[in-house]
């Protein structure tokens, strides 16, 4: 855990170091370890944009050195989110277009993938779950009434289906998420 906070940290310094611009967050998850994922959401301002931010992390200080993986989300997901974050690799990511190998950088001795005599060495990849900047036509999220979903939750034994609603616990994830107020408006 602690590993985890102090190399979000450091990596999120590490980027604004290197003026990587539209950085919206920066999460090394506890689950990979606290160092070989790191997921970074970015408001993309140009072609290219959600590329050179995967490929910048694996330049900083704190990600050549046993670093994995990097998942680049645009800014409307949280870097901690897994359920959008899966979403986002779903229907954003296209792997021929966006999946980039990297062979030969820096490995830690601690990788336990790697056999325990070639530990110098790993691969990386970067996953570009963003939609491309340079589309013309970009898809549009759909979000579901929550009136109906209620209506659907509440009656849905009268449907004829038994227990309760799958639907019941995931209305708030279904349905457009509210506008974050600013303090003092």
């Amino acid at each position: 855990m602690i590993q985890s906070l102090n190399r979000t940290a450091t990596l999120w310094h590490d980027l604004e170091t290197m003026r990587v611009p539209g950085i919206e967050g920066v999460y090394i998850p506890a689950e990979t370890c606290g160092r070989f994922w790191a997921i970074v959401s970015v408001r993309q301002r140009y072609p290219g944009h959600s590329n050179h931010v995967g490929n910048a992390v694996i330049a900083t200080t704190t990600g050549h050195y046993g670093l994995k993986g990097v998942i680049v989300v645009d800014h409307d997901i949280a870097v901690d989110d897994w359920d959008r974050i899966w979403w986002a690799l779903s229907t954003r990511f296209d792997p021929k277009r966006d999946a980039q190998i990297i062979d030969r950088g820096r490995s830690t001795p601690l990788d336990p993938s790697l056999p325990i005599d070639a530990r110098d060495i790993t691969s990386r990849i970067i996953l570009d779950a963003c939609t491309p900047y340079e589309w013309k036509d970009k898809p549009n999220e759909i979000f579901m009434d929550r009136t109906v979903l209620q209506k659907v939750s509440d009656r849905w034994n009268e449907y004829g289906f038994e227990g309760s609603s799958p639907v019941a616990n995931m209305i708030d994830r279904l349905v457009r998420p509210e506008p974050v107020k600013k303090a003092g408006k």
